[in-house]
């Protein structure tokens, strides 16, 4: 069984045991610096909630992790929804284009098949409208309803039931992505360019699937919730 992060695990042994909660850290606004303080003791230093902090690296991290009711109803919604929004805008700004920039750097080299490069450029163009559609939509709409119920400004004929019906699994292209490059894309020379972008292709991936769950497995039970107690739905 793991071990699960609690609120007296000491964030710095945290993140030595898994790098990957810093991306956590940089989206919830806690720099470093913590010394051998505890989670609770820096979640409250930085005015953050303790209970998101919990749920959302656990969550990452451990896919076994199941949230209880009572951590789901406690949940600050508008925390909540903001953690999502950076993790959007840090997909945008920074994951997105780092790929695309490897990708167009490979296309233009010689040694690979025109032809090949420019199938694979645009099908990852093509992926990228998709992506930015994606998240314009939660953006713009999702976000935006949830933030209503908690203002108590409810939205005729919507609910969550309907975003988690049409919320599609970003990351399955990126497999698609990844098997082009490693079993059909032919290069006259050996070149670790290729690997170095299928490693940023499996870190994204793997970035969708951790925030894809949270939005299945937190966002929408909490938001049901809110949606029960405000009448929104019987």
């Amino acid at each position: 069984m793991a071990s699960y992060i609690l609120p007296e695990s000491k964030l710095a042994w945290v993140v030595e045991e898994n790098y990957k909660i810093l991306r956590i850290l940089k989206r919830l606004g806690i720099m470093p610096g913590f010394g051998d303080k505890s989670i609770k003791e820096v979640c409250i230093s930085n005015k953050v909630s303790v209970n998101l902090f919990l749920l959302i690296a656990n969550m990452s991290l451990y896919k076994e992790f199941s949230p209880d009711l009572e951590s789901l109803k406690e949940l600050p919604t508008i925390d909540l929804v903001n953690y999502l929004r950076r993790s959007h805008r840090e997909f945008i700004i920074n994951d997105i284009p780092n790929v695309e920039n490897a990708i167009r750097d490979i296309a233009v080299n010689d040694d690979f098949a025109n032809t090949h490069s420019s199938v694979f450029l645009d099908f990852f163009e093509e992926y990228k409208t998709e992506l930015l559609s994606h998240f314009e939509y939660e953006d713009g709409s999702v976000f935006p309803y949830i933030n209503g119920i908690i203002e108590g400004k409810i939205r005729s004929g919507y609910s969550i039931e309907k975003f988690e019906e049409n919320h599609t699994n970003i990351e399955s292209k990126i497999g698609d992505l990844k098997n082009i490059l490693l079993k059909y894309f032919p290069s006259k020379n050996p070149h670790p360019e290729l690997y170095d972008l299928v490693e940023k292709l499996y870190i994204l991936q793997n970035e969708f699937e951790a925030h894809a769950y949270l939005e299945d497995k937190l966002l929408v039970p909490h938001v049901e919730y809110l949606e029960r107690i405000n009448g929104v739905v019987k």
